[in-house]
């Protein structure tokens, strides 16, 4: 390489490192939640196994039952408990879309909170899933054979994942 070019080298380099994702973990919202009985409960953490546990506990405690349920980040690396959904709060409302097996199509509004969900009913697995947000979109890569969203959208990503789910 020149002598010449080598700023510009360098340039370009400190650009595309600036734009790289960061693996830092942060709460985006700054605002960290407890487990209180609402849709905005336990960002992060698993909605569908939580939920069956309580319902089969047999202490009088009921808890909706969900085909597919999870939490939507501004960033991918986020801890559990940190409220997810668009930062500012109060932005505009995304919405994550499941296609089953069938093609038969479901959609479920994400809370202010980053937390999705849709009660029980009979989705063909596997499903294909995608997020939308101010007119752009995510979509999964592949299809998956489970509703847990975040059993492999955790801080680090598990089974694949990269991450949190990520708003487009």
């Amino acid at each position: 390489m020149s002598p010449d070019a080598r700023p510009a080298a360098l340039a370009a380099w400190v650009t595309l490192a600036a734009c790289a994702p960061s693996d830092a973990t942060v709460c985006s919202t700054g605002r960290m939640v407890g487990t209180s009985e609402n849709e905005d409960m336990a960002p992060g953490q698993t909605c569908l196994a939580c939920h069956a546990y309580v319902n089969a506990g047999g202490d009088g405690m009921e808890a909706p039952s969900f085909a597919f349920a999870g939490t939507v980040y501004a960033s991918a690396h986020e801890p559990d408990g940190c409220a997810g959904g668009p930062v500012p709060s109060g932005a505009e409302h995304a919405e994550v879309e499941v296609i089953s097996a069938t093609g038969q199509h479901y959609v479920a509004p994400v809370t202010d909170g980053g937390n999705f969900m849709l009660e029980a009913t009979a989705i063909a697995f596997p499903i294909k899933a995608s997020i939308r947000f101010q007119g752009r979109t995510r979509a999964m890569i592949g299809a998956q054979p489970v509703g847990e969203c975040n059993l492999c959208h955790t801080v680090t990503g598990m089974g694949g994942a990269p991450g949190r789910i990520m708003l487009p």
